[in-house]
């Protein structure tokens, strides 16, 4: 007892103690550092998506604008952006005709002469860095978007973001790992206690025995029953003491004797035992393989039918090009927004990945979006299979609502809705088919209404259309995951409610959520 009460006061144990509490240290602040430069070049990747998406999109709207030198439509349209972005501080636009103008939250000039901090960063290819704005007195992320119009370079787009969000992300991530630091330590001290305890205590004790033994009392033993060197150490100690102890050759016969018995049996005890542990060990892999194969395979369903849609969406933009060339107009700005179509889509097929691997996950940020900007994403996605089956879009949207939540997951609801509205049509074989979308506030709800005149859907099954794996379409087409998902992204994701019911011309589709932004 007075052993097991100071043996931490020994040296072996100190240097036990010692040794893994520095190991494991060193590998936690190892891992924490290469986590929080990980997290860094993830959040300046967060604004390069973001700043490139933007740069996108002044790029293809003022296309036309660029190639006329319609500097007012280009500061107006930037104007707009700047009112919907709010991180954004300033961008400016330089071209090889001279005419460079400047666009902040406080207005807009013209200047000549491009200053040399921004021609450095005029490449061929796009730029970004966090860098020092003297005009703004604090740091900033400028991004550089090299503008190609037909046979030209026309000039370049710097959009400077601001980096309040990217320095909050980091705050919050420095004062979450001092936090997991903090933890970890007491964890490293407790782990480090209980692997010198099972170390040192054994040695000890044998140490303790083997001075009792060597002062003539033959009768201690070490209890120490482990599988590893030191149980077999113990294990021989015994036996060393029992032939001292039983030196009389009857008497150390008997004892023999006796330990051959003991020895058997506990060798037929513990295969037993051996092979019960087996048993369990098996059957338990065997439930936890089950389950992961349960998982992936509800994991692959979704991702398949998530990806059905932009994968036939792929195949008529290849599909148009060919007919393009075969009616002699396939030229290079064809081909451009061919690409640009194709580009979007497989971007999408590959956020989708990360839209399912993240969508259990509990720690993914919510995010304040336009609700109509979703929508008109989602259509123009669906755009060129609507077109190829002459089903016409009507829409009336309020651009002013905005949503927290996550606008990805939000997308793949309405790519679900249009996708089933199209194939309806399609199937019913509908004169003039027509699809209606509308997004308007109801008091403390946003809500979003998408209808077609595909003739409803059946009574006797509309309560059952949002249960998983429920389809009334042919399986090579269907998979019965798509409402199914979108019930989950909407009421357990979003805090809201999504239901069907049947109106003048067909089905209607409403999406109801809480109405917690401020419209801007």
């Amino acid at each position: 007892m007075m052993l097991q009460k100071n043996f931490f006061l020994t040296k072996i144990f100190r240097r036990i103690f010692i040794l893994f509490a520095l190991s494991i240290s060193l590998l936690v602040l190892v891992y924490s550092y290469a986590t929080i430069q990980m997290q860094k070049r993830s959040n300046l990747e967060v604004l390069h998506s973001k700043a490139s998406t933007l740069a996108n999109s002044i790029a293809l709207v003022c296309h036309d604008a660029m190639l006329k030198d319609d500097m007012s439509f280009i500061v107006e349209y930037d104007l707009n952006v700047l009112k919907r972005n709010k991180e954004v501080l300033e961008i400016i636009i330089t071209n090889t005709s001279n005419q460079n103008i400047k666009v902040s939250k406080q207005g807009w000039r013209l200047f000549t002469k491009v200053p040399p901090n921004l021609k450095s960063m005029q490449k061929s290819q796009e730029v970004y860095d966090i860098v020092y704005s003297k005009e703004l007195k604090q740091e900033v992320f400028h991004y550089v978007y090299p503008v190609k119009l037909p046979g030209i370079n026309w000039g370049y787009i710097h959009i400077i973001y601001s980096l309040e969000s990217y320095n909050r992300a980091l705050e919050n991530m420095y004062r979450s790992t001092a936090t997991l630091l903090g933890v970890l330590f007491f964890v490293t001290l407790f782990i480090s206690y209980i692997i010198s305890k099972e170390i040192a205590l054994p040695i000890l004790k044998l140490s303790k025995a083997a001075e009792d033994v060597a002062s003539g009392k033959l009768e201690v033993r070490v209890d120490i029953k482990r599988d590893d060197e030191i149980g077999e150490l113990a294990k021989n100690f015994n036996q060393m003491v029992d032939k001292l102890e039983h030196s009389h050759e009857e008497l150390e016969g008997l004892v023999f004797q006796r330990t051959r018995e003991l020895e058997h049996l506990n060798k037929d005890l513990d295969n037993k035992i051996k092979e019960a542990i087996a048993e369990n060990s098996k059957k338990e892999q065997m439930l936890i393989q089950q389950s992961r194969l349960a998982a992936m395979g509800e994991m692959i369903g979704n991702i398949a039918h998530q990806w059905r849609q932009p994968l036939n969406a792929l195949g008529l933009v290849i599909q148009n090009i060919y007919y393009a060339y075969e009616a002699e107009a396939l030229d290079k700005e064809y081909l451009e927004r061919s690409m640009q179509k194709s580009k979007k889509l497989t971007e999408l097929m590959s956020k989708t990945i990360d839209d399912f691997r993240n969508f259990f996950r509990p720690d993914k940020t919510t995010e304040i979006f336009s609700i109509s900007e979703r929508i008109e994403n989602a259509l123009d996605l669906i755009s060129a299979s609507y077109k190829s089956h002459n089903i016409e879009v009507e829409s009336s949207l309020e651009d002013s609502l905005h949503a927290s939540g996550y606008p990805n997951e939000f997308s793949q609801v309405l790519l679900n809705i249009f996708t089933n509205a199209k194939d309806i049509l399609i199937a019913n074989k509908v004169q003039n088919p027509k699809v209606w979308v509308r997004s308007f506030a109801d008091k403390n709800k946003l809500v979003v209404e998408i209808e077609d005149n595909g003739g409803g859907i059946d009574e006797a099954i509309r309560e059952k259309i949002f249960e998983p794996y429920f389809t009334t379409k042919d399986k090579n087409v269907g998979t019965g995951i798509g409402l199914y998902m979108s019930k989950m992204i909407i009421e357990n994701n979003m805090g809201g409610e999504i239901y069907a019911y049947n109106g003048r011309y067909g089905a209607i589709f409403r999406i109801e959520m809480p109405r917690e932004v401020e419209d801007e």
